[in-house]
């Protein structure tokens, strides 16, 4: 039986909640119930620097994501403030450029040891290697080489390119650092699965030459928040935020804070309609990401905290889920996205969905959002003033027609398309289109 190992070295060793955990979550804990299907086994992996991939028991990937503390949302984690202290004396790149030099010392004392020992996963001919999220420090590539001498197929799961294609919003060590992690994807991976139709497209647009044999496709990502425990009612402070009064509607922006998801324009809008006191408000909820200072500066300063303005950097999934269906929609004023789950969590929950008017926006929301124009913070505050007037203007179906597959359907997608590609079927998954609810 073919085996499709699933690595997941990045996610499992950091306790990060974002989108890409959520992914990789999903689809560890849905592959091996549907693998039967399609006569596979489905075997989750991880790299340590000194054994090399190893595999990870039902067990371990249960504990590893299994749902947060409800306890822990008030509180932010000394890792959070130490990076947010790092950033905020400009000291970002000399710590990432430490950590790299760490990070390749570690490889060239510790990968002789490696080849000293039998592996623990012993790759045959006709295996699968997907790549699930993007590990930039990670030393696996001569393991990968190798397994493909052996006769195994590596795949690389892409959810953006987005330092490649707006370098402008990210650091210029994040940049060098995915450039570089790019480059030996490139090397050694024979087919891509991204999470948009737009991604592969951008994929295509950043292969080296040389690569028109390379086969790509795209799934859906799954709606459904995993962590949920439904065993602890949101914090009093969070519920306070969505008790407005009935003429103030309550806009959700949901994302961890950084250059491209633009807090910045939303606040722009909203102060446009914040000098009329039934002004709506605005609840962030998203840790402090990185080059953010400014932005977050603006909003612990100002006039309308905790009044109109709330932010909230660390939610529970219940908490999370408590946010869309209390919301009057949800806003993303991002202008570069891979998927934006957000978009069908909201959806799913029947909260109308407003977001910019990016081809990733398009795919996704499809007919079920409404959309302004990138950076352009008059047209989002006319949107905001008289949301009915713009879902009318634009046509918009209501979000209660909306469905989307669950991390199952998502997942049984992903093993679809993967055989797929085996099979050399390039690039021939459908456009990626929203479902309507049969009437």
């Amino acid at each position: 039986m073919r085996t499709i190992y699933l690595d997941c070295t990045r996610t499992f060793q950091t306790h990060v909640h974002t989108g890409i955990e959520r992914m990789v979550s999903g689809l560890l804990h849905a592959a091996p119930q549907l693998a039967e299907q399609f006569q596979v086994r489905c075997q989750p992996l991880v790299f340590r620097t000194a054994t090399g991939f190893e595999p990870l028991t039902p067990q371990m990937v249960t504990d590893r994501f299994r749902p947060r503390d409800p306890h822990a949302p008030a509180r932010v984690s000394w890792k959070q403030k130490l990076r947010r202290q790092v950033d905020r004396v400009g000291l970002m790149e000399v710590a990432r450029s430490t950590r790299n030099v760490f990070d390749a010392t570690a490889e060239t004392v510790l990968a002789p040891v490696r080849g000293c020992f039998p592996p623990r996963v012993e790759f045959q001919p006709g295996d699968l290697m997907v790549l699930l999220d993007v590990n930039v420090r990670s030393h696996y590539w001569p393991d990968l080489h190798r397994a493909r001498r052996a006769g195994a197929e590596i795949c690389q799961c892409v959810c953006d390119l987005i330092p490649l294609s707006h370098p402008e919003a990210v650091d210029g060590g994040v940049v060098r650092d995915f450039t570089r992690w790019w480059r030996n994807v490139t090397a050694v991976c024979g087919s891509y699965i991204c999470i948009s139709q737009a991604t592969w497209r951008e994929v295509q647009s950043h292969l080296p030459p040389g690569s028109e044999g390379v086969r790509g496709t795209s799934f859906r990502l799954g709606v459904g928040l995993d962590k949920m425990s439904g065993q602890v009612a949101p914090r009093a402070e969070l519920q306070a935020a969505f008790q407005q009064p009935p003429t103030r509607p309550v806009y959700l922006t949901v994302g961890m804070m950084s250059p491209r998801k633009n807090h910045a324009l939303a606040l722009d809008a909203l102060e446009r309609l914040w000098p009329d006191p039934d002004g709506p408000a605005l609840v962030i909820v998203g840790k402090f990401g990185w080059r953010c200072e400014e932005v977050a500066r603006r909003i612990r300063q100002h006039p309308e905290l905790n009044r109109r303005l709330f932010w909230f950097e660390s939610v529970t999934d219940d908490e999370l889920d408590y946010c869309y269906r209390h919301a009057t929609a949800t806003l993303s004023t991002s202008f570069a996205e891979g998927f934006n789950l957000p978009i069908v969590e909201s959806l799913s929950r029947g909260t109308p969905m407003i977001a910019t008017d990016i081809p990733t926006h398009r795919e996704v929301g499809g007919r079920f959002a409404t959309y302004f124009p990138v950076h352009d913070a008059a047209a989002l505050a006319a949107v905001l003033r008289d949301p009915e007037l713009a879902r009318a203007r634009q046509q918009v179906r209501p979000a209660r027609e909306f469905a989307w597959p669950d991390w199952t359907g998502s997942t049984h997608e992903f093993l679809q398309r993967l055989g797929e590609l085996s099979r050399g079927v390039a690039a021939a998954s459908p456009e990626v289109r929203p479902l309507a609810r049969a009437a």
